[in-house]
C-alpha cells in the first residue's frame, strides 16, 4: 500500500520539477547572450528582476537611478559596496564589467561624466561592504541633484570619486 503512494508522490515531484525546469532559462538561451548580460541574469535579476525595476518597498528600482549615485561623492564606492555586489561570487573583472554595462543600461549621470569602474576600484571597495546599505543609500539619495535638462556628454564634468 505504501509503495504505491511514494510512486506517486514521487511522480508528482518529477512533473513539478519538468514543468518549472521548462519555464527556467535554458542554457542555449543563455549561450547567445552576451556574459555581461548573462551575469545579470545570474546575480542580479533575482532581487532586481529583468528589467531592474526592482520590488517598490525592498529592492531598488535601478532604472533611470543607478546612474545618479555617480553624480554625489560616495555614491560610487556605494554602489560597489552594497551587499548584493561585494558578495556576489562574481570576480572583480565581472563586476567592474557588470557595473559599467549596468550605469549604460539603467541610466547613465545627469550631470556628470563617470569614469569606468575598473577591476583594481572593485577590489579595493568590495572588501568594505556595506552591513546596513539602507542608511548611506538613503543619505546619497539626498544628495543626488534634483533631475536635469540633458546635456550634451562631452559638456559634462568628471563625476567626483
Amino acid at each position: 500500500m505504501m509503495l504505491p503512494m511514494r510512486r506517486l508522490a514521487l511522480s508528482a515531484l518529477l512533473l513539478a520539477g519538468a514543468a518549472s525546469a521548462s519555464q527556467a532559462i535554458q542554457p542555449a538561451d543563455m549561450a547567445a547572450k552576451p556574459r555581461v548580460q548573462v551575469d545579470y541574469a545570474l546575480h542580479c535579476q533575482g532581487c532586481h528582476l529583468p528589467d531592474g525595476r526592482g520590488m517598490a518597498g525592498k529592492v531598488p528600482d535601478l532604472r533611470g537611478s543607478l546612474g545618479r549615485f555617480l553624480e554625489v561623492p560616495g555614491g560610487r564606492a556605494y554602489l560597489v559596496q552594497v551587499p548584493g555586489v561585494a558578495t556576489s561570487r562574481l570576480d572583480d573583472e565581472g563586476t567592474a564589467r557588470l557595473l559599467n554595462w549596468l550605469v549604460a543600461q539603467m541610466g547613465s549621470p545627469q550631470t556628470c561624466r563617470p569614469a569606468p569602474f575598473t577591476t583594481e576600484e572593485v577590489q579595493g571597495l568590495r572588501r568594505n561592504w556595506l552591513r546596513k546599505a539602507r542608511p548611506v543609500r538613503d543619505a546619497l539619495m539626498q544628495q543626488i541633484p534634483a533631475a536635469t535638462e540633458p546635456r550634451k556628454r562631452s559638456s559634462l564634468p568628471a563625476c567626483p570619486a
